[in-house]
C-alpha cells in the first residue's frame, strides 16, 4: 500500500510518501492512522484522531470507516486553516 503525506504532515512524518505493508488488523483508514501513529511518533496526536485529518483513496475522498485493500494510494491531508 502506497501512504502520501501532503503539507506539513509531510515534515511531521519525514517523508512525503512510502511503501507499507500493514498488518492484518489494518482494514479500514481509522486502523491505518492508528498504524500510523506508532511509525511516526510526531504526528501521534494527530493520527490519534482521523476525524480530523481528510482521505483521498484511488483519487476518491472517503471517511475514516473506508475499507482498504493492498494495492491502494492513500493519500491523507491534515486539517487546513486560512483566512
Amino acid at each position: 500500500m502506497k501512504v502520501k503525506f501532503h503539507t506539513w504532515l509531510k515534515t511531521k512524518t519525514g517523508c512525503a510518501e512510502e511503501e507499507i505493508d500493514p498488518p492484518a488488523h489494518v482494514r479500514t483508514i481509522a486502523d491505518l492512522t492508528a498504524f500510523l501513529s506508532e511509525r511516526h511518533r510526531e504526528a501521534a496526536p494527530l493520527f490519534a484522531m482521523p476525524q480530523a485529518l481528510r482521505y483521498v483513496v484511488d483519487r476518491r475522498y472517503v471517511d475514516a470507516d473506508h475499507e482498504l485493500s493492498p494495492s491502494q494510494v492513500v493519500e491523507i491531508y491534515p486539517p487546513v486553516t486560512g483566512g
